[in-house]
């Protein structure tokens, strides 16, 4: 899984932490289903979390955010399929 590997990953977490976060990422996307604000505040409230655990933890919070966007994206997707559809 080439996709799962990067360079600037030097603890070898990458893969685990980018498949925890692709439902989160998901979830954000699809809420715009029920309403833009909700997709807004779930959004903004992930950001805020994972910056401000990032500078306490130092872990390296991109890993995260990474896979949050990878899901929002596929949720995007599966959005404009059903408005499509």
């Amino acid at each position: 899984m080439k996709l799962l590997k990067h360079d600037r990953d030097t603890v070898g977490d990458f893969q685990r932490r980018v498949l925890l976060h692709i439902p989160v990422g998901f979830i954000c996307a699809i809420s715009v289903l029920g309403h833009w604000a909700l997709t807004l505040a779930l959004t903004a409230g992930f950001l805020y979390y994972e910056n401000n655990e990032d500078l306490h933890e130092k872990d390296k919070a991109w890993k995260d955010t990474f896979g949050w966007l990878t899901g929002a994206v596929m949720g995007s997707f599966t959005v404009m399929g059903l408005r499509l559809g």
